[in-house]
């Protein structure tokens, strides 16, 4: 005999519920009524009886009823779909809700779906346009690498990117700048393979990373422009196995390293040790199986220009590596700087950096050196976060759905300076709390400890986020407390607005630093 058991429609067999009530933990196995539909309570979804089956008695009955009470039923499909169907993505809730409910009323709850005509944003030009749609891919059998049996060509072109409209009221060290800039990036992406392709970025009104071209509204008044057309970033990635395997013809042969090659931005150690666009080439290798070493990376780098840390003319040749040893993640660096013409002089860099992951807490350590000219400088780095999710009545009263804290504690001495730290926006950069990122981006030598924190609260399904910051350093004997607010918008699928505000107090009046920076960016 079999019963139909809740909105699922799962057959159970009577007949093996009754060999087995004690393991299963199920009720004795008793019929329910016919006919029996589902209807909404209090407490959910439950079977209504209409008629008794006709050899049912009313113990029966009675059994049954008691049986449903234990059984949570599943409501309808259309129901099960309108209140679980998905989750807000790429979509502000104010915004969902408005295109999902225009022909009803709003309802109490956050409906937790896509719209039914939402669609995913997509770049301002793809070529071809349904690259990520239903049919074949189109090639041509006469696109394809050299060799026997060579990889083909699947050209997928894409432009994208942003434009950025800001504001910027700083004081610092007694140095007013107040005015109105935009930014534009517009990011070429020229995909040949899965593996190999040309990517050109354009900053045309930002050159070298300053953020974008500003004018400035107090005395001076002037138009600060950093407009240029020469591309940012340019480059040719791809993997030596695609390119030249089928070039010999011999399978046992693998080359597979990756290769790099052009003008790109390279970091080091989180961007401590080095974050800067340099023009030269990275060969990587992945898959190396070391003993008791998983997931090792190895990297070789070569810089012949563009090293900010130096003139033009300085060569950077270094090596990385990064792996997996029993649930610790490892880097380790070696880097040499030799700037060959003008006044000579060559440094070496070596660095290690650790992390371990402890459930929602982790924990990395740094510890950088430089020796120049018979000088050693050294940077110090803990740094940690915290990831938690507040309680419901927290979350219900605050919106508040997910808090990640970070806690850095650094030192560094007179001798240390980055390797090279030009990929920073120093627009934004002026307007950060940690001092961290300061000495980064390439901030004079000097002595200098000191720690910062910082909490970043997210609101509506990440789609809003604040961050209150605090950060305290000693700096050339001098004291610096400085305090600090990011809050971050998602008004639409394409823009977003941010707004940073900090405040410096130091007895030395060349430390001291307050402003605002707020920005409208529309994403193409």
């Amino acid at each position: 005999m079999r019963v139909l058991c809740g909105a699922c429609c799962w057959l159970v067999e009577l007949s093996v519920c009754a060999e087995e009530p004690a393991r299963r933990g199920a009720l004795p196995p008793l019929p329910l009524p016919a006919q029996t539909t589902l209807q909404q309570t209090v407490d959910g979804w439950r079977p209504s009886q209409s008629t008794a089956n006709s050899g049912s008695t009313v113990g029966s009955q009675a059994a049954a009823a008691s049986l449903a009470d234990e059984i949570e039923y599943l409501p309808p499909l259309d129901v099960e779909l309108q209140q679980h169907g998905g989750a807000y993505l790429y979509e502000p809730g104010d915004v969902m809700r408005e295109r999902y409910t225009r022909s009803a009323p709003a309802p109490s709850d956050p409906l937790l779906r896509l719209p039914e005509n939402w669609e995913e944003p997509q770049p301002l030009l793809a070529e071809p346009l349904d690259y990520l749609g239903p049919g074949l891919v189109r090639w041509s059998p006469n696109w394809k690498w050299w060799g026997d049996n060579p990889t083909h060509w699947e050209p997928r072109f894409t432009l994208h990117g942003s434009y950025e409209m800001f504001g910027v009221l700083l004081d610092q060290g007694g140095t007013q700048t107040n005015g109105l800039g935009h930014q534009l990036l517009l990011d070429l992406d020229y995909r040949l393979t899965g593996t190999e392709r040309l990517h050109v970025q354009f900053r045309p009104f930002g050159e070298d990373n300053s953020g974008g071209s500003l004018w400035k509204l107090n005395d001076p008044e002037r138009f600060i422009d950093n407009t240029t057309g020469v591309p940012q970033r340019w480059w040719f990635e791809g993997e030596l196995q695609s390119l030249f395997g089928p070039w010999g013809g011999d399978e046992t042969q693998q080359w597979d390293v990756n290769f790099t090659l052009g003008r790109f931005l390279f970091r080091l150690h989180n961007g401590l040790l080095m974050n800067d666009e340099i023009v030269g080439v990275v060969l990587g290798k992945n898959n190396l199986v070391p003993h008791n070493l998983s997931n090792l990376n190895l990297q070789l780098f070569y810089a012949f220009d563009d090293v900010d840390a130096a003139p033009a003319d300085a060569d950077l040749l270094g090596v990385n590596l990064q792996a997996d040893y029993r649930n610790l993640f490892y880097e380790g660096t070696y880097a040499w700087l030799n700037r060959a013409s003008g006044p000579e002089f060559q440094s070496h860099y070596a660095a290690l950096s650790a992390t371990r992951f402890f459930g929602p807490f982790s924990l990395a350590t740094r510890s950088m050196v430089r020796f120049h000219e018979g000088d050693i400088g050294q940077l110090q780095v803990l740094e940690t976060n915290l990831t938690r999710l507040p309680s419901r009545a927290i979350q219900s009263r605050t919106g508040i759905e997910e808090t990640v804290t970070y806690l850095n504690l650094f030192y560094a001495n007179e001798n240390w300076a980055p390797i090279s730290g030009g990929g920073f926006n120093r627009l934004r950069n002026s307007f950060s709390v940690d001092p961290l990122l300061q000495i980064a981006g390439g901030a004079p030598p000097s002595e200098r400890y000191g720690v910062s924190l910082g909490t970043q609260l997210f609101r509506h399904h990440k789609d809003e986020s604040w961050i209150p910051e605090l950060a305290y350093e000693r700096r050339n004997s001098a004291d610096v407390l400085g305090l600090g607010l990011r809050y971050q918008r998602k008004l639409s699928p394409r823009t977003f607005v941010e707004l940073r505000g900090l405040k410096n107090f130091s007895e030395q009046s060349a430390l001291e630093r307050d402003g605002i920076f707020s920005s409208l960016t529309i994403v193409f």
